[in-house]
């Protein structure tokens, strides 16, 4: 009987593995499991291997980025690498606190920025009442670089531009000459032209009321001559380049920010 129970259980068993084979053993099945292939991290070997394979150091920097790194970045072994002729930016790239592929991990460069954001601008050219007229265009360079959450969104030496809203030369009787501009816009690192606010007033040395009595007092002693002194006239209003302002984003806006060690870098 024993012998009996055996043999059935044996048969049963048997039956059991013919009907659920092993997938794992069948490369035909489109469920079975895959192999995972893990990729070794990059060394200061790869990288060296990569530069004399000829790939230029803007492609090694973007392996960099994209991989997992294991860089030896003593100073000793900076120095090979120096000897070995990798670039600075291959360098910089390897020793990037948090390797470079922090860069990517950050995700999408797009900065959310405030009403009010502060930028700091310089006029290029003399600005004269006497040359200008109203809807003329005055220039300017932002003295530098404005950033938000590790972004550049305003690059040192990206243009600005205000317009003339009054412009008026210097008059006799000592009439000054005056000069108002409003901001306009600045531009941004993404090339977008960003609405700025700021209202700058200029007005000329004016005399007048000093002049005017003079006038009145050198007549009744010198006739005609003392009528010409009056005519004399005001100063014009003139702002020289270089002088720097404050002006101020207008409004939320969003800005593609570019990464603040790069955009550094540009002269």
């Amino acid at each position: 009987m024993k012998k009996l129970l055996s043999s059935m259980l044996m048969l049963t068993l048997s039956m059991t593995v013919v009907a659920f084979p092993s997938r794992n053993q069948d490369p035909q099945d489109p469920n079975a499991a895959k192999p995972q292939t893990v990729t070794p991290a990059l060394t200061n070997k790869d990288v060296v291997e990569m530069l004399k394979a000829g790939l230029t150091a803007d492609v090694v920097v973007a392996k960099i980025k994209s991989s997992a790194t294991n860089f030896d970045t003593n100073p000793s072994a900076l120095a090979e690498l120096k000897a070995a002729n990798v670039p600075d930016d291959v360098i910089l790239a390897m020793v990037k606190p948090g390797g470079a592929a922090a860069e990517v991990a950050t995700g999408d460069s797009t900065v959310n920025v405030p009403d009010g954001t502060e930028i700091e601008i310089q006029l290029t050219n003399n600005a004269s009442g006497e040359e200008l007229k109203v809807g003329d265009v005055v220039d300017f360079v932002v003295v530098a670089p404005v950033q938000l959450n590790g972004w550049t969104i305003f690059e040192k030496g990206a243009g600005g531009r205000a317009r003339i809203t009054t412009a008026k030369r210097a008059g006799h009787w000592g009439k000054a000459g005056k000069l108002e501009w409003a901001m306009q816009d600045v531009m941004a690192s993404d090339g977008n032209r960003i609405p700025a606010r700021f209202t700058q007033r200029q007005i000329g040395d004016s005399k007048g009321g000093t002049v005017a009595v003079a006038a009145v007092a050198t007549t009744v002693l010198l006739g005609p001559v003392g009528l010409l002194w009056g005519l004399k006239k005001g100063k014009p209003a003139i702002i020289p380049a270089g002088n720097r302002y404050s002006v101020f984003v207008h409004g939320d806006v969003k800005i593609k920010g570019k990464a603040a060690e790069a955009a550094a870098k540009q002269p």
